[in-house]
């Protein structure tokens, strides 16, 4: 079966069935392709974000990490049942012009449906925390997809490099654009959360790139419409080649279309990994009565 059947037939799946066994038999089938790996290297941020259901407080450092395995139950973007990984969204070193100097709004726009909303009015409690690449991360970059509204400067470079280099190859070149074009377009996928299965084929992509040595995956935001650069890497590298930087708890005041993010506490770790928040510094602290006002609340 050449990689064109391979590919069809990944198409017309019954992802309803969960059909693993046939996704990874049909991924493993594809063979040899072009792909394109993305350093982090030391110094790296890279921001995460929990919503504070009820506004209760986070209490330990592991409750900001990745998902612990007994939870894990869910097909996610880059994670399977049996694989969870630790998600995380960071800053390009090239943005474009309308991009978020921040990943605060990557990270905001993939979490939170009151954010996205455009006519949602109100407040709601966001744990950030900061982390940080000590050792060079090496993740595969599946960002093949030419449909984004807003695509990246970062993810055209990328895709820019990638047709130079496999110009040298052109035994590989036209199954690898394919098969990247197919990766990409399943990296991209809007998925309703509810139906966990349409994220199958990607998840367990991910799952055998951690096999293969990768650390894990980088691919744009489909919440911003590829405007946004997400990563996901497998568990056994944090505090190891990534490391927790610093935590706080804000406020996202939101008046429809008006958005402002206030800071209320900072995080200090103690040394059983148990959280302690207290008011953040007064040059970054916003008051509530702030924030309303800011986007015409009060």
């Amino acid at each position: 079966m050449n990689y064109t059947e391979i590919l069809e037939r990944l198409e017309s799946l019954d992802l309803k069935s969960y059909p693993k066994d046939k996704i990874k038999e049909l991924l493993t089938g594809l063979g040899k392709v072009g792909v394109i790996i993305t350093s982090l290297y030391d110094g790296k941020r890279i921001l995460r974000a929990r919503i504070n259901e009820d506004k209760k407080q986070f209490k330990s450092l592991s409750e900001l990490s990745f998902k612990p395995q007994e939870f894990n139950t869910t097909y996610q973007r880059a994670s399977t049942p049996q694989s969870t990984m630790f998600y995380g969204s960071i800053v390009p070193e090239i943005l474009g012009k309308t991009e978020p100097d921040t990943a605060r709004i990557t990270t905001l726009y993939e979490l939170s449906e009151f954010v996205r909303a455009i006519d949602t009015i109100g407040t709601q409690k966001i744990t950030f925390s900061v982390w940080e690449v000590c050792s060079d991360v090496e993740l595969l970059s599946l960002v093949h997809y030419k449909n984004f509204q807003r695509p990246t400067e970062l993810s055209k470079k990328l895709q820019n490099d990638y047709d130079k280099f496999i110009s040298h190859y052109p035994q590989f070149k036209q199954s690898s654009f394919e098969i990247t074009q197919f990766l990409g377009e399943q990296f991209a996928k809007p998925v309703n959360s509810i139906d966990d299965y349409n994220y199958m084929i990607s998840a367990i992509y991910s799952e055998m790139l951690i096999g293969f040595g990768f650390d894990g995956v980088l691919y744009p935001s489909v919440k911003l419409a590829g405007e946004g650069i997400n990563i996901a890497v497998k568990p056994e590298i944090i505090g190891d080649k990534i490391k927790f930087i610093h935590a706080g708890e804000c406020t996202v005041y939101k008046n429809k279309k008006q958005v402002f993010v206030g800071n209320d506490t900072y995080a200090n770790v103690e040394k059983d990994g148990n959280l302690k928040f207290e008011k953040a510094p007064a040059e970054v602290y916003t008051s509530e009565e702030f924030g309303l006002k800011y986007v015409g609340l009060k």
